[in-house]
């Protein structure tokens, strides 16, 4: 289970309904959930107080989607019906009040490259797979209207904001992107193109895998990024068991956004764990890969 203090409501089955009530009275003010019908959705209160943007991480609840893509899925990359897909895009961005075809949206590959979105992209993967921005796991604007969206089912959202510059960044970051270090890479290339200073910046991490469910078996190779001292300041990996190590992708990527000058007011993360909380959240890992998955959607005003 995993039991950050920045948490908006109580997820798993190891938590009475008392218990549960005194976690939602101490909700993380740094996030909310959202309630539009049957709808719910994720806010990062510094992000929205800044007036700049809209920033969004749905929940499964609220679309049109049958089993195992119940109900809200975003990404037109499973198995799901492009219909239902549309109309769930749909169904959030109304709320929202953003244009589901102005959406851009990548073929996320797992991988480090990281695009800057121009106005001749608007509505790139909006409403087919093949039109998305190809081999992209991080995409960047300085575009107002522009809605950026990337999905998640397990892998670390993360969002930077340049208020001063006037520029966002989106970041998809698994295990392989953490460890080619995405994150840092997509703020250093907003540093190169936006003319960025990190010390301006304010960083979202919403919902992914926890340590709690992150667990690889002793006899797999663990890549020396999680090992290596330069690396970290804070031990990112655990041994559980004689069989088994979990790693922290929160906390990785959270490391590359101080490493990388972003000051850690700053920086506000939401530690609930998508595979501990089956009512609320998709997870890959969970679900052994046939599940739907979250968006993810930044966009300047």
């Amino acid at each position: 289970m995993c039991r950050g203090n920045k948490i908006i409501i109580a997820c798993g089955s190891k938590f009475s309904n008392c218990e549960k009530k005194k976690r939602r009275d101490n909700l993380n003010q740094n996030f909310k959930l959202e309630e539009f019908g049957q709808v719910k959705y994720l806010k990062c209160r510094p992000l929205d107080n800044t007036n700049l943007v809209i920033n969004t991480f749905t929940t499964r609840l609220g679309g049109v989607s049958k089993y195992p893509f119940h109900s809200l899925n975003t990404s037109y990359n499973v198995d799901d019906k492009e219909s239902c897909v549309t109309e769930n895009r749909k169904i959030i961005t109304n709320i929202l009040g953003i244009n589901y075809r102005y959406i851009v949206s990548a073929r996320q590959i797992h991988k480090d490259k990281i695009t800057v979105v121009k106005k001749e992209d608007k509505g790139r993967g909006a409403l087919k797979y093949s039109d998305a921005l190809a081999e992209t796991d991080a995409l960047i604007t300085n575009i107002p209207g522009i809605p950026l969206l990337m999905c998640y089912a397990d892998c670390v959202p993360i969002f930077i904001l340049d208020p001063v510059k006037k520029a966002i960044g989106l970041i998809h970051s698994g295990g392989r992107g953490t460890e080619l270090q995405i994150t840092s890479k997509a703020l250093d290339k907003m540093q190169k193109i936006f003319g960025t200073n990190p010390q301006s910046c304010l960083a979202a991490i919403f919902p992914s895998i926890g340590p709690c469910c992150y667990k690889i078996k002793n006899q797999n190779q663990i890549n020396d990024y999680w090992t290596n001292k330069n690396n970290f300041s804070h031990k990112i990996f655990s041994i559980q068991n004689e069989n088994e190590r979990s790693l922290d992708l929160k906390k990785a990527n959270y490391l590359q956004l101080i490493k990388g000058g972003i000051e850690k007011k700053n920086i506000f993360i939401n530690e609930i764990c998508t595979a501990d909380c089956p009512e609320l959240f998709f997870s890959y890992r969970r679900d052994k890969g046939k599940t739907g998955r979250m968006a993810a959607i930044f966009m300047l005003k």
